[in-house]
């Protein structure tokens, strides 16, 4: 299929990029003793986790236990769900998920550790848990400390396998290089790694130390200590994380095309906010210097077009940079992968 010939709107995906940024991270951890587990939800296309498997991640993290099973069924089978759950039809779907797999879960509380506890004893398989602490993002996770002890020693009495910590810095991850931002990053890892060191002086192996994004990896995973990143959001890469200085390709667009013109600066292209994230800023327009996008509706989005640059025609096609990734991956069933101006591969992605 050639490229024009792809029905808008459309998630199109550079592969040449793409595959940059894949080799970029991989040589990265390469000769680390940290390791990468990147982060599903970004690009939630299993064909594209087992790429990364294949260059090098010792396993897939994730956010939900739907994304958990998508993984187990295309073959991972090592898996952290960085994640609290809560129920106990969720833990029982772990539990399920823990028979054909390495299933680890974040807990931050007695009652998801129970949760847990019963489903994977009615089971008669293994629990893995991490211990979540909080390193400045303010959402889940104990405080590091006794807080750490008091609830790895409930999860063992729980008889869970508790696998180490893990603490996200999520608050650091779209802010640009600076040497404020790799502090707090450092301060972040210190916490993980002496969390682990406590769990250890009282006879608790904690052998995972799990932190890490994409904005962060090259400061967390080269600190002394941690074990993993869950950097995600690399390999296809929005302008969020382009704009603040990672080292990597942008390499996803929508493509959408030219539905309505009103004089020289006026435009209307056919993707809103069903095809392409807003919530998080508006996004560019790719090659189109002369020109701005200024709203997203529902099925529509509205251009501006400098009075000296050459006007869109109805039919034209046009490719939108993906300002953020994950929400816009998550309206779409399929990515076309496009390489020299042809689509090579057609990429499904799972909900």
């Amino acid at each position: 299929m050639k490229f024009n010939q792809i029905k808008t709107p459309a998630l199109i995906v550079d592969l040449e990029a793409m595959e940059s940024n894949l080799r970029g991270m991989a040589n990265f951890f390469a000769d680390r003793p940290c390791k990468l587990r990147p982060h599903f939800k970004n690009h939630k296309a299993p064909l594209l986790a087992r790429k990364q498997v294949r260059a090098g991640a010792i396993g897939m993290t994730c956010a939900t236990t739907r994304e958990a099973e998508i993984l187990v069924e295309h073959g991972i089978t090592s898996i952290l769900i960085a994640n609290e759950i809560a129920g106990q039809e969720k833990a029982e779907h772990v539990a399920d998920l823990s028979r054909r797999a390495s299933v680890m879960v974040c807990v931050d509380n007695c009652h998801s550790i129970r949760d847990l506890a019963v489903a994977h004893r009615n089971r008669r398989v293994p629990a893995e848990v991490l211990i979540d602490i909080d390193i400045g993002l303010n959402r889940c996770g104990v405080a590091p400390g006794q807080a750490v002890l008091d609830l790895a020693r409930y999860a063992l009495d729980q008889s869970l396998t508790v696998r180490g910590i893990m603490g996200y810095d999520g608050h650091l991850q779209a802010m640009p290089p600076s040497p404020e931002r790799d502090e707090a990053v450092r301060h972040g890892s210190k916490s993980i790694v002496e969390s682990a060191t406590l769990l250890e002086g009282i006879g608790i192996p904690a052998p995972i130390r799990s932190t890490g994004g994409t904005g962060t990896y090259a400061v967390s995973g080269g600190y002394s200590g941690i074990t993993e990143i869950q950097a995600g959001s690399y390999l296809l890469m929005d302008d969020i994380y382009a704009n603040r200085g990672a080292p990597f390709r942008r390499s996803l667009t929508v493509l959408a095309t030219v539905i309505s013109t009103r004089g020289r600066e006026h435009a209307v292209l056919d993707c809103g906010v069903k095809a392409i994230s807003g919530e998080r800023g508006l996004p560019a327009l790719k090659d189109l210097p002369g020109a701005h996008l200024t709203a997203l509706h529902a099925e529509h989005a509205i251009i501006k077009t400098d009075p000296n640059y050459p006007p869109l025609t109805p039919g034209q096609k046009v490719e939108v940079w993906v300002h953020y990734g994950d929400a816009t991956v998550n309206l779409h069933s399929r990515m076309y992968g496009v390489c020299h101006g042809e689509v090579t591969e057609i990429i499904p992605i799972e909900r």
